[in-house]
C-alpha cells in the first residue's frame, strides 16, 4: 500500500494520476464533472501518447503534456504494466 496520492497536473490543466478510485475521460468516464473531462489515468495516458505519435493530426501539445505527466510518473517510480479497469 502507498502512502501517498500521486498525480501531475500540466501548465493547461491535464491531470495524470495513477488511482484506481479516481475518474479517467477515457477508460471510466461515468460519472465525470467538467473539470475532471482533463483527467488521465496513468495507463490512458501512456496509449494517448503512443496514438498521438502514430500520426493523429493536431497533437503536439497532448503530446508535450503526456510527455510531462509520465516523466513525472517515471522519476517518482510509478511505473504501471496493467489498466485500472
Amino acid at each position: 500500500m502507498r502512502a501517498a496520492m500521486s498525480y501531475f497536473v500540466s501548465p493547461q490543466g491535464l491531470l495524470v494520476h495513477d488511482q484506481a478510485d479516481w475518474p479517467c475521460a477515457a477508460c471510466h468516464p461515468d460519472g465525470t464533472t467538467d473539470r475532471q473531462a482533463w483527467y488521465l489515468c496513468f495507463e490512458c495516458a501512456q496509449e494517448m501518447l503512443a496514438a498521438a505519435g502514430a500520426g493523429v493530426s493536431g497533437a503536439r501539445a497532448l503530446i508535450d503534456d503526456v510527455t510531462d505527466a509520465l516523466a513525472f510518473f517515471e522519476v517518482n517510480g510509478h511505473m504501471h504494466s496493467a489498466h485500472m479497469n
